[in-house]
């Protein structure tokens, strides 16, 4: 369950990364790819809710017995 939860949390920090470096991030709405300026709100949530999540995945079993 560990490796697990470490293999999410890094896959979700790339994910940030990515869109950190594109500027862009995926829109469920429109299928696609969208920039930072068409979605601002949404870029940011994504940013700070994923980047917080995946603090949480990888910490937690690190931090537990």
């Amino acid at each position: 369950m560990r490796l697990i939860q470490l293999g999410v949390g890094l896959v979700i920090l790339v994910y940030v990364a990515y869109c950190l470096i594109t500027q862009k991030v995926w829109i469920r709405k429109v299928f696609a790819w969208r920039t930072r300026d068409e979605y601002p709100k949404v870029f940011m949530m994504n940013i700070i809710g994923g980047t917080l999540i995946a603090i949480w995945l990888i910490a937690r079993p690190l931090l537990t017995n």
